[in-house]
């Protein structure tokens, strides 16, 4: 298995997780989701959690959706009505501000450390319009140990993903 299919696998899991503790279906979740104004088939919605290719906004829009538990550092973002992708970008720099002396540039070469290769501009960019994959942003709480993520995987399966990333370099 590659490590960029390793880490879509842990996002997959992670999104899974999330609705296996509320005991969401993927078609409750459409239709949680359509509710929201967000146009999503249950066909739709578990081919994109299958695949565990979707961004971090989805993600967070499915934690709203389920009603699932997060970490309290989200409460804000998640509640301010701004849009999903903001709202992605704002839980990743609640998530950051815990390590003021790292920018784009030393994260991005934390990242390439566990072979996840994104040139600094990419991820400052992705990070600064909420645009990243959910898999960038476990990678990124596991370089940077962003707590509080045991609410959807579990922290082993990370570092085993991130020595496998930096093996395969």
């Amino acid at each position: 298995m590659t490590v960029d299919a390793l880490w879509s696998k842990l996002a997959s899991r992670a999104i899974r997780v999330a609705l296996a503790r509320r005991d969401v279906s993927y078609a409750e979740l459409a239709d949680a989701l359509n509710t929201m104004g967000l146009s999503e088939s249950s066909r739709s919605v578990e081919g994109k959690i299958q695949r565990g290719t979707f961004r971090f906004s989805f993600f967070l829009q499915t934690l709203a959706a389920s009603e699932s538990q997060y970490p309290e550092q989200w409460t804000v973002p998640l509640r301010s009505g701004a849009s999903w992708e903001k709202c992605a970008a704002d839980v990743i720099q609640a998530e950051l501000v815990a390590q003021p002396w790292l920018n784009h540039i030393l994260l991005s070469q934390r990242l390439a450390e566990i072979g996840v290769e994104v040139a600094a501009e990419t991820l400052k960019s992705q990070i600064v319009d909420g645009t990243l994959s959910t898999a960038l942003f476990l990678q990124c709480a596991t370089v940077c140990r962003f707590s509080d993520l045991h609410f959807f995987i579990d922290g082993r399966d990370m570092i085993d993903a991130a020595v496998a990333g930096a093996s395969a370099r």
